[in-house]
């Protein structure tokens, strides 16, 4: 066997802290790929809860410029409601509609005769005119319709007990509900998961990945460990393990950061009325989640690290990695829909199927035929980019740092035979 395809473990190893050791000393790599995990995501929630919750105290604080009109005599008290509610100021207006046009009211409530021929006593209907192109007016509009909905059951509930009617028998029927999803299940961080994962995956690989390659490059440091006392493969393999170990901290370091702060700034948006959201993995379903992570983590890294190796330079690794970065996070937008199904068929697409893997398992379902396709499918795909790495790896031009070209042009002329 050539010397260059000769893999020895121990000297993977050595190499491998080595990167390790040259990683943590980077400004960049520890930004990006420590730092950058860590606060991002914080951060960036405690800006969104503070503007959202900024907005909506404004919002709340606004009230409504409100006309009634022909309220029934026998109604007086729901004029009185909306005269003690602090959000509505009642007013006036010669021609309410043009000043609802013109911004100078919000809406305008007209009592008129019911609709109905049944003879019930002080019956009445509303017509409410509002311009729903501007948010205070439809926000009255909304006010104004919640307290009239309130005012009908009140006045149907007393109207009822003055007739010897219980409440029960003006009830006359009852509708339980029974919710059989899990907290996980309801929870948007299930939905948002498998997107911040990937891109904090990516983000982790990105500068590790062009920093090993290019940088080495850059630095003309790549020739020289290319004459190391070892094979290429070793070498590659090392560099490999550095770049999806950097990988995997990130999107792990991401994970921990958004479940703190998810769960401690964010919760309260996530309840639903029938119990709090779980902002968590669940134990069981861990195991999955990790195996999933480190096979992205794999994936991804050997699909930049091939990427990033025909730059001459750092600037011209990140453009050659950044169109495999746009294509890893775009497919996946289009899956962060709950009813998406997990499929044996949408297992067959790698980085996809992983995703759809690790959503599922989150919310505690296991399509096992759809995650074994998965598993076989990333695994086959990790080995093509690995066994395409050493192939390239193994040209001497391309060792030696004289090769000038991108990858498609190296494909064509060498592994295509053009």
């Amino acid at each position: 066997m050539e010397r260059g395809l000769v893999l020895n473990w121990n000297d993977v190893g050595i190499l491998y802290q080595r990167e390790l050791r040259s990683a943590l000393r980077d400004r960049t790599i520890v930004t990006n790929s420590v730092l950058l995990p860590i606060f991002l995501y914080p951060l960036l929630i405690w800006i969104v809860y503070s503007a959202v919750t900024f907005v909506s105290g404004q919002n709340e604080g606004l009230k409504s410029r409100i006309m009634l009109k022909d309220v029934p005599e026998a109604h007086v008290r729901l004029k009185q409601g909306f005269e003690k509610d602090r959000s509505i100021v009642l007013g006036s207006s010669l021609d309410p509609r043009d000043d609802i046009r013109q911004g100078l009211l919000d809406a305008l409530v007209e009592f008129l005769p019911p609709k109905s021929n049944l003879g019930i006593d002080d019956n009445f209907s509303v017509r409410m005119t509002f311009d729903e192109s501007r948010d205070s007016s439809d926000r009255a509009r909304s006010r104004i319709a919640e307290k009239i909905t309130n005012y009908r059951e009140d006045f149907l509930e007393r109207r009822a007990v003055q007739s010897g009617i219980s409440r029960e028998q003006f009830q006359n029927f009852w509708i339980d509900d029974q919710n059989l999803s899990s907290n996980q299940q309801i929870s948007a961080f299930t939905i948002m998961l498998p997107i911040f994962f990937i891109i904090m995956l990516a983000v982790g690989a990105m500068h590790p990945a062009i920093d090993s390659t290019a940088g080495e490059r850059e630095n003309s440091t790549w020739e020289t460990i290319m004459t190391a006392a070892t094979s290429r493969t070793s070498i590659l393999v090392a560099k490999y393990l550095y770049v999806a170990t950097m990988s995997f901290i990130a999107a792990f370091l991401n994970l921990f950061a958004m479940m703190v702060s998810m769960g401690t700034v964010l919760a309260p948006f996530f309840q639903t009325g029938r119990g709090n959201s779980s902002l968590r993995i669940p134990l069981e379903s861990a195991p999955l989640v990790l195996v999933g992570a480190a096979l992205l983590a794999l994936f991804i890294s050997a699909g930049m690290m091939i990427l990033a190796s025909f730059a001459r330079n750092y600037k011209e690794g990140q453009s050659m990695v950044g169109p495999f970065y746009i294509a890893l996070v775009l497919p996946i937008l289009f899956l962060q829909t709950p009813d998406f199904a997990f499929t044996p068929r949408l297992a067959l697409i790698p980085v996809a199927n992983v995703v759809m893997m690790i959503r599922e398992a989150v919310q505690g379902v296991y399509h096992w035929r759809s995650i074994g396709v998965t598993l076989a499918v990333e695994c086959v795909s990790i080995i093509v980019a690995v066994r395409i790495a050493v192939l390239i790896i193994q040209h001497e031009d391309f060792a030696i740092g004289t090769y000038n070209g991108s990858f498609g042009k190296f494909a064509k002329e060498w592994l295509l035979g053009k």
